[in-house]
This record gives structure tokens, C-alpha cells and sequence, in this order.
């Protein structure tokens, strides 16, 4: 397409000016000169509209190069312009709702991980402020562990109380009564309470004792507690506690893995506080006193793990703090003491093999605890015996049906005796004499049966009767089934035919009968077999080792050994001698085996090796015994 439109605008008229546009809409123009534009000078271009909207930017842009003074600004920067932290935020709502107070109102469960009032709902926060209330008047409802951490909060920012003795005793009487319910509790109020007692200044007693120390406890309340402890009158420790000052793992020694973990875990704790009196008394010097380490300085945080404002009380504070548990002069002292024990026990208790390292201790030191120690095993080896002797109880009712039997068994032969001897009497009778005395005796016995009648109903029984007519056949009866009797003239025929009878029921009823006033002991019967000789001694002579010229393990074994093992080594000085050995064992009722392993026990314990190799002494002590003689 093209447009031939001349160019009405063009000033010069030698210039035609045709303007074409394309289909696509493009226009561009076309110039046509006709030669005489010589030495005419070209018109200046009017900028447009659109290039002005390009180069005003550019002209601003270097404009704001150029920076023109201001007039300084009339505001408060520290009002203005301050941060909040959520911790002020929660103090200074917490003022301002220091005494509100809510009624009763139902219980609705609060769990957060850093509790604060605005994560509280409308019915949590009056449940907050009932139950704040009825702990502060000393009751204590069921509640959720985030309520308990925003009490606990408000006490550290001086909430709720007007003294710091208030603020203490709140903090740990709520602690008191959820910490069962809420073990958590335990790991920050204990730091929490030792961080009130510091930016107060109180010096509270800390009421927790400690078995063992928890694992997070910091280490300036582990100073604090090991301070305490050993100044205390005597000195208290724990077998746990005691653990965590030695250079050594004594759980891992071999005597305390098989028979002596009971032994140590009890003594070594005694121990350490017998040394430790013993030093005050002596030389009035405590252990605490005699191995005092510098005081050291450490920083330490205040309120860890809550919702805490620093600008309170500041964030760090400088301790002075005394290290014991790093001491290393009583921390070696201490192991010497407990490896002494152990040392001590193995003896008494004979298991083999000694530990070292404790010869930092004096001796007279280690013979108090020998002392010590010696006296305890005693006592308890003791007690367990008498422990173990079956009790012994008196059965009352068998007592009284035993007494009844042996009654019976009186009377039985007590009759049974008489009816013998009358029967003997009638058969050495001449025949005239009973034919004369039947009449007689026909008479006489009709009035015996009447006056056994009267007598029967009398006493009841012929044995009551017999022993209320004759007091000396009565029998022994215990206190509460005695019967009183009324003593009689007994003729001597009556009595020697009652003492036959109580010879009788004595060798038939030994134990009853042992139990009279009157019995006499019979002598014991005398031993036909041979004595045996004592233990140790042989027919040549007593066997004796002089040990002075040798070491002192020499020594203390032949302390150690009995005459019988010094009989048995003078037995097998000479070599190997089975007969000798069997008969030195069967004079003192034991076997070879047993006493060759006794000897060879307490060689381990004082020389640390074996003494009798097989049934022989070994090659490399032949010479120790030289001294070994019989007298």
C-alpha cells in the first residue's frame, strides 16, 4: 500500500516527502531531493512526548546523586523504636495479672512447649487462675505439667510473693507435691531453686540427698553436694557416690563379681568415714581439711530451659567453686583406701590374690581398718550361724499327751508288778496254810471290795491313788499340769514294792524319768577305741620352721600355716610320699587332696605362687624349707 500524501508540514520545499504503509501496517517514509538542498541548514528536532518519558529518568537519576542535608528528626528512639522480647512480654503480663483471680472452674487439659498466657484458650486461662489460686492457699489439685512450668515462671520474675524466703518455700512446696506425679520436674528445679538461691543471696539448705547423682545435675551442685557430705560428722557416702571418686573400676574386679560386691558396697563407705574420724581425733585434721584444693571461678547460666528475662537478673553469673570431686591428691587417696578394703576382705574372706596400689596409705591407718574389718567379718559370720541353727519351740500340747502316755504306761506295770509278786507269794505257800486262810481271806475280801469302792470314787484312778498314798513314786509332771497331793504313812511293804516299780518305768521311760530332782547320773560308758593323736603333731615330735633369716611373705606363710600343714611339708621334703601323707590325713580326719590345696592356698596369698606341685614341693622353694625340722 502506498500513501502519496505530500508532506504539508515540510517547510522546505525542495524536499518532497511521501509517507508508504505496508500491509502489515508498517509505515516508513520516503525523501526525495531535488538537488538544490545545498548549504541549507537542517531545522533542530522536537523531542516527542515518548523520548522526554525516556530521558527524564536519566535526569533524575543523576539528580539523586546529589545528596541534600535533612533536618534531624524529633522522636524517641528507645520508646519509639524498642523490642519486646516474648519473655518481657510475658513478664509484664504476668504483673499486671499477679492477683487475679478466677472461680471455680472445670479442669481442661494445657500442653505446650513453652508455655505462656497467649497459648492459653478462654477456658484454660480461667482453669490457670482457680487452680493458682487454691495452691497459693496450700491445696494442691491435679493439673497438667504446663500450667505447673507458668507458676513456676512467674515465681522466678518475683510474681506472687513479696520476699524471697516466700518465693523459695512456694517453689519447692509445689515441687514437692507434683514431683512424684511429674519426674520431669526433678531436672529444673533443682537448678532453678539453686539459681533463686544465688541472684537472692539466701543460703538455704538444699533438702535432696542424693544416692546417686541424677545425670543431668550440673556440676556446681555436684561440688555443692560433695562439700556437704564430707562435712558432715562422720562422713556420709554412698556406695554410688564413692564410685564416681576412684581412679579404678572396682566393679569390674573379679572379687567383687563373685563373692564380694555385698562386702564392699557396705565396708568401703564405712571405711572412708572411720579414716576420716580417725585423722580428726588423731591429728585433728579431717580429710576435707587435708586435701583442700584451690577455689576455682565458673560461669554459670542462670534459669536454663524457661521462659526467663534476662534484664532481670542477667544472664550469666560468675561462682566460686570448691572442686573435690577433681582433687587429685584425695581422689588417689581415696582409691588406696578402697583398694585396701577390697585387699583386706579377699583375706578374710580367702579368695586369692591381692591388688595394688595401696601404698599411699600409713600404717597405722591400715591397721585400723584390719581392725576394723576383722571385727565385722566376725560378727556376721557369727550372726549367720546362729541364723541358720533351726528355732527351737516347746510344743505344749504334745508335752501334755506325752505326760498322759507315760502315765499309763506307770500304772501298767505298776499293776501288772504287783499282780506277779502276789501270784509269786500264793504259789510258795504251804498248802495247809491257804486252806486255813480261806475262810479268812473270803471275809477279808469282801471288805476290801468295799473299801476299794470307796477309794475308787474317791481318787478315780489307781495310779492318782498310789501316788497320793506314796509321795516318792509320784511323777515328774511340768508346772501347769501339776496336781497337789496330801502326803500319807505308807507301810514298807508298800514302799518297796512302789520303788520296784519306779525302777521299772525309769529304764522304760528314760527321758520322763531323767527329769526328777532325785535322779542320779549314771557314769558314761567308757571308750574301748583308741584316742587319736592332735592335729599337727607326729610320733617323732612336734615339726617346727624357724623363718627369721627368710623375706617377709616367708614369714608371714609360716604364720599362716598350721602344725598339721608343717607336718605334711615335713612329709614331702624329701620327695613324694603317698603312704605318709594318707596316714598324717586320717589322724586328723581329712584327706590328702584338702590339705595339700590349703597349703597351696595360702602359699598364693602371701608368696603368690604355688607351693606343692602335684603331690611334691616344687623345685624353686626346696631350699626354703631347709629350716623345716622335726624336734
Amino acid at each position: 500500500m502506498k500513501n502519496d500524501k505530500p508532506n504539508n508540514d515540510n517547510h522546505i520545499d525542495s524536499i518532497r516527502h511521501t509517507t508508504h504503509v505496508t500491509d502489515q501496517g508498517i509505515r516508513f517514509a520516503e525523501f526525495e531531493l531535488a538537488g538544490d538542498e545545498q548549504d541549507i541548514p537542517l531545522p533542530d528536532k522536537r523531542p516527542d512526548r515518548q523520548e522526554q518519558e525516556i530521558v527524564n529518568p536519566n535526569e533524575q537519576a543523576k539528580n539523586s546523586l546529589i545528596v541534600k542535608p535533612q533536618q534531624p528528626l524529633d522522636m524517641n528512639w528507645d520508646e519509639d523504636f524498642r523490642y519486646v522480647t516474648k519473655e518481657q512480654q510475658f513478664v509484664q503480663k504476668a504483673r499486671e495479672l499477679a492477683w487475679h483471680v478466677e472461680d471455680e472452674a472445670p479442669f481442661v487439659a494445657f500442653k505446650s512447649y513453652w508455655p505462656t498466657y497467649d497459648q492459653m484458650a478462654s477456658d484454660q486461662f480461667k482453669w490457670y487462675f482457680y487452680w493458682r489460686e487454691e495452691i497459693r492457699s496450700g491445696r494442691y489439685p491435679d493439673t497438667d505439667l504446663s500450667y505447673l512450668f507458668v507458676y513456676f515462671y512467674e515465681l522466678i520474675h518475683g510474681v506472687g510473693w513479696s520476699d524471697p524466703l516466700q518465693g523459695y518455700a512456694l517453689m519447692e512446696q509445689a515441687w514437692t507435691a507434683y514431683r512424684k506425679r511429674y519426674a520431669k520436674l526433678d531436672t529444673y528445679l533443682r537448678e532453678w531453686l539453686y539459681d533463686f538461691m544465688i541472684v537472692h543471696g539466701l543460703d538455704m539448705p538444699i533438702q535432696e540427698t542424693y544416692q546417686r547423682f541424677p545425670r543431668v545435675l550440673s556440676a556446681e551442685l555436684k561440688e555443692k553436694e560433695w562439700k556437704r557430705r564430707f562435712s558432715l560428722q562422720p562422713v556420709e557416702l554412698t556406695w554410688e557416690l564413692l564410685l564416681d571418686l576412684l581412679d579404678y573400676d572396682v566393679e569390674k574386679s573379679r572379687f567383687y563379681q563373685e563373692k564380694g560386691r555385698k562386702d564392699l558396697e557396705g565396708y568401703a563407705p564405712k571405711v572412708i568415714a572411720l579414716v576420716d574420724s580417725y585423722g580428726a581425733k588423731m591429728k585433728g585434721q579431717r580429710l576435707i581439711d587435708r586435701f583442700q584444693p584451690r577455689p576455682r571461678q565458673v560461669k554459670r547460666h542462670l534459669f536454663r530451659s524457661a521462659v526467663y528475662d534476662h534484664g532481670l537478673y542477667g544472664r550469666t553469673v560468675v561462682l566460686t567453686v570448691v572442686s573435690l570431686s577433681e582433687h587429685a591428691p584425695l581422689r588417689s587417696y581415696i582409691t588406696g583406701l578402697v583398694r585396701l578394703t577390697e585387699n583386706k576382705l579377699r583375706e578374710l574372706r580367702g579368695f586369692k590374690g591381692r591388688l595394688r596400689g595401696a601404698e599411699a596409705v600409713e600404717p597405722e591407718v591400715e591397721e585400723i581398718i584390719t581392725r576394723y574389718l576383722k571385727k565385722e567379718i566376725q560378727e556376721q559370720m557369727e550372726a549367720e550361724r546362729k541364723q541358720s541353727l533351726p528355732e527351737v519351740q516347746i510344743d505344749t500340747g504334745k508335752l501334755r499327751r506325752l505326760q498322759r502316755e507315760s502315765d499309763q504306761v506307770r500304772d501298767m506295770l505298776l499293776t501288772e508288778e504287783a499282780g506277779q509278786q502276789e501270784v509269786e507269794a500264793e504259789n510258795s505257800r504251804p498248802p495247809a496254810e491257804i486252806v486255813t486262810d480261806a475262810g479268812a481271806s473270803s471275809g477279808a475280801a469282801e471288805h476290801a471290795v468295799t473299801g476299794s469302792g470307796s477309794a475308787a470314787s474317791s481318787k478315780g484312778r489307781s495310779s492318782q491313788k498310789s501316788a497320793a498314798k506314796n509321795p516318792e513314786v509320784f511323777q515328774a509332771v511340768m508346772d501347769f499340769d501339776a496336781v497337789s497331793y496330801e502326803e500319807t504313812k505308807v507301810p514298807e511293804e508298800d514302799r518297796n514294792e512302789a520303788k520296784a516299780a519306779l525302777v521299772v518305768t525309769e529304764k522304760e521311760e528314760p527321758a520322763i524319768a531323767g527329769s526328777e530332782d532325785e535322779g542320779t547320773a549314771l557314769p558314761a560308758p567308757e571308750s574301748k577305741e583308741p584316742s587319736v593323736p592332735a592335729a599337727g603333731t607326729s610320733s617323732g615330735g612336734a615339726v617346727v620352721w624357724n623363718t627369721d633369716g627368710l623375706d617377709e611373705e616367708w614369714q608371714e606363710l609360716g604364720e599362716r600355716l598350721t602344725p598339721l600343714h608343717l607336718e605334711v611339708l615335713h612329709a614331702l621334703k624329701s620327695g613324694p610320699n603317698r603312704q605318709q601323707l594318707q596316714r598324717i590325713a586320717e589322724q586328723a580326719g581329712s584327706m590328702p587332696a584338702l590339705l595339700l590345696d590349703e597349703i597351696n592356698e595360702a602359699a598364693m596369698d602371701t608368696v603368690g605362687d604355688l607351693l606343692i606341685a602335684g603331690e611334691s614341693i616344687a623345685d624353686d622353694y626346696i631350699e626354703m624349707l631347709e629350716t623345716l625340722k622335726s624336734e
